[in-house]
């Protein structure tokens, strides 16, 4: 598919509310295989978030769009280790949610603004450990990107192709033991990583625009 017709399907899809997006979201959180139950992605009632934003990249490439993804490093006090996209938390010089998602981008993997085309917002999402309240940007890059992590915050920098994303099998529960409960977590295993988490629920939640429905039955 050209470029020129990736942009404007990621457009139509980024601009418009998904009207069951708590459905999705919450289907990517692990599940408790006995009680069934999830954690809600919306904040509990009396709660006082951190508002942050991340940016969700996606390359324009002649062979398919590709989502940029990030591992984070291991002494990063929020979510160390773990498979993002750029983003983090609103600084006072920020003068919305969306500077700070193209922020973040820039300071973390070298990505220049002014390259970035701000497709729509995703819905809200809340991260129960860090108590973050989290709004995705969807931009759209052109092919020939250049990248470069930030070696004291990332890791490593990879893609993965929607096609790839929304094939059979590529989104699994893998069954882990939590204490004495089994816990089911929903994963994306693409491009030799699994993307798991609020990362997952919200590549999930741009998915389920595009038309994906395997958020309802993920592989076993």
């Amino acid at each position: 598919m050209e470029p020129d017709r990736q942009a404007l399907l990621l457009r139509r899809a980024a601009s418009r509310p998904l009207p069951n997006w708590r459905e999705v979201y919450e289907s990517v959180s692990p599940v408790d295989l006995k009680t069934g139950e999830r954690r809600p992605r919306v904040p509990p009632p009396g709660s006082h978030p951190r508002r942050a934003a991340v940016l969700v990249p996606v390359l324009l490439d002649r062979r398919g769009p590709r989502l940029v993804y990030t591992v984070r490093r291991d002494h990063l006090p929020d979510h160390a280790g773990q498979i993002s996209f750029p983003g983090g938390g609103m600084e006072s010089g920020d003068g919305s949610l969306r500077e700070t998602a193209l922020r973040e981008a820039h300071e973390e993997i070298a990505l220049d603004p002014s390259l970035v085309e701000t497709a729509g917002r995703l819905e809200e999402l809340y991260i129960h450990v860090s108590n973050f309240l989290v709004t995705p940007f969807v931009g759209l890059l052109p092919e020939d990107t250049g990248l470069v992590l930030a070696p004291d915050e990332v890791e490593e920098i990879f893609v993965a192709p929607i096609e790839e994303l929304v094939a059979p099998g590529t989104f699994r529960l893998v069954l882990r033991d939590l204490g004495d409960a089994k816990v089911g977590v929903p994963v994306f295993s693409a491009a030799g990583h699994d993307i798991w988490g609020a990362t997952a629920a919200i590549t999930a939640g741009l998915l389920a625009r595009l038309g994906w429905e395997g958020y309802r039955d993920p592989a076993r």
